[in-house]
């Protein structure tokens, strides 16, 4: 078959020795040319490689969001501590201040949830919480009875009818009265943290670290 190749023109038919490579095609054993057909210049994917970003199997790509908090339990053992220490002291007489631990301590101790460390966290906070509500309940109720029992053995027979003795039990009933709000408030807070998914870790004047998970 005829290449059309004149003389004094120059040559575009094939080699001499066999067919052209098409175009586009990678070369065997040119300079830069890369092992298994690749395409040769430094940095190029290779065929069967992983593109960059794609999704890996097993591995947290693109394409898996990471994993949520349980943001249900942890939020509960805030709220269930406050309303343990609010809703039970009034309808027990006080004694709800005494007990607020025992719901977020049963929670942290559940096997579904002893082993997540988030759940954990805000358990361990409100179990803190509980103990130091009901410490100083116990507290706040002898300082009361005690400061009742010192003006009676005390005071003269005019104070004793007169109102000096509301004086020392309002001001423990005030102290006291304030500490427990301020309890309430940092409850709330916990209870809307663990909700959004964050960590919260009370101050230490209103849950003292006794617990540490």
């Amino acid at each position: 078959m005829s290449d059309y190749h004149q003389p004094g023109q120059p040559h575009y038919g094939p080699p001499a020795g066999g067919p052209q490579q098409p175009y586009g095609t990678p070369q065997q054993g040119w300079p830069g040319a890369a092992p298994g057909g690749g395409y040769g210049y430094p940095g190029a994917p290779q065929p069967g490689a992983p593109q960059p970003g794609a999704f890996q199997a097993g591995g947290h790509g693109y394409g898996t969001p990471p994993p949520s908090p349980s943001s249900g339990p942890a939020m509960w053992s805030h709220l269930g501590a406050l309303l343990t220490v609010t809703a039970g002291s009034m309808m027990c007489c006080g004694l709800g201040a005494f007990l607020g631990w025992i719901h977020p301590l049963t929670l942290r101790g559940n096997d579904r949830h002893k082993h997540d460390p988030y759940i954990r966290h805000h358990a361990t906070q409100a179990v803190n919480y509980g103990i130091t509500q009901a410490i100083m309940a116990a507290l706040g109720t002898i300082l009361y009875f005690t400061s009742a029992l010192i003006f009676a053995a005390a005071a003269t027979e005019e104070q004793r009818n007169g109102s000096g003795l509301a004086v020392p039990l309002i001001t423990v009933i005030v102290i006291f009265g304030g500490y427990a709000l301020a309890g309430v408030i940092c409850a709330v807070i916990g209870t809307v943290k663990a909700t959004r998914g964050e960590l919260w870790t009370y101050p230490r004047l209103v849950a003292w670290p006794l617990s540490k998970g």
